[in-house]
């Protein structure tokens, strides 16, 4: 009971297995204003010829097929990103248009323009624990900061202050670190069904990317009825 929710595995999976496999609700990459190295928002691929939005200049793309698929979502979010000034808007880290795409992203599924699935949808974030009662006062008077940035990026009138900072809450112990296969981070994003996978030292699958994809792969015989785990620690890579 104290390990709350868990994934079980309901038939046998062997070594190299996909156990699971899924699309991050939100993710982002790293491109903060201070990285050297900047990677397109469809494919993480870092590349000399990325273009940047023309207008809001936050989002880059390695050519038309990525600046399409990312089109639904990144029309709301430049609207949004282009009403700041330019100083402002080089204040807005990963970490804080995670969150805003998160909210676009729950609007756009309200209004059916992006489809919702069992997999893929708002109530698996909702169902997301945010350990708010463990967090420091510090940390409280954080989240309330970064979410009146949300609020003044999004400028919704019916937006939940309070809400947005449990959500970073939620973010702190549920996001993942997207990886590349050298497991140098690209990016980050939300995993929600991935997300209930717990921690174990001696896991018996693991987390791997494609792209953005996460796949959880087995890497012993896992039995039915046995509880799947991964280790929420990257491999040292001097090792």
């Amino acid at each position: 009971p104290e390990k709350g929710r868990s994934l079980v595995a309901t038939r046998d999976f062997y070594p190299g297995e996909v156990i699971i496999s899924q699309e991050p609700y939100v993710s982002v990459p790293n491109n903060s204003s201070v990285s050297a190295q900047k990677r397109c928002d469809g494919c993480y691929a870092t590349t000399n010829a990325l273009s940047r939005c023309s207008r809001c200049q936050v989002a880059r793309y390695c050519g038309t097929a990525c600046q399409r698929s990312e089109w639904k979502l990144h029309r709301l979010e430049c609207e949004a990103l282009s009403r700041l000034d330019k100083d402002k808007r080089k204040s807005v880290t990963p970490s804080i248009r995670l969150m805003v795409r998160l909210y676009l992203r729950r609007k756009l599924q309200n209004e059916k323009i992006i489809l919702s699935t069992v997999m893929d949808n708002y109530h698996l974030v909702e169902a997301l624990v945010s350990h708010m009662s463990d967090i420091t006062e510090e940390q409280l008077v954080l989240y309330a900061q970064m979410a009146n940035l949300v609020n003044s990026i999004l400028q919704w009138p019916e937006i939940n202050i309070k809400e947005i900072a449990e959500n970073f809450s939620k973010f702190a112990c549920n996001v993942h670190t997207i990886c590349d296969s050298e497991l140098r981070p690209v990016g980050t994003g939300l995993y929600p069904v991935i997300s209930i996978i717990n921690h174990s030292c001696l896991p018996n699958s693991v987390l791997v990317f494609e792209g953005r994809s996460a796949l959880v792969r087995a890497m012993q015989h896992i039995p039915t009825g046995t509880e799947v785990c991964i280790s929420f620690l990257l491999p040292d890579s001097k090792l």
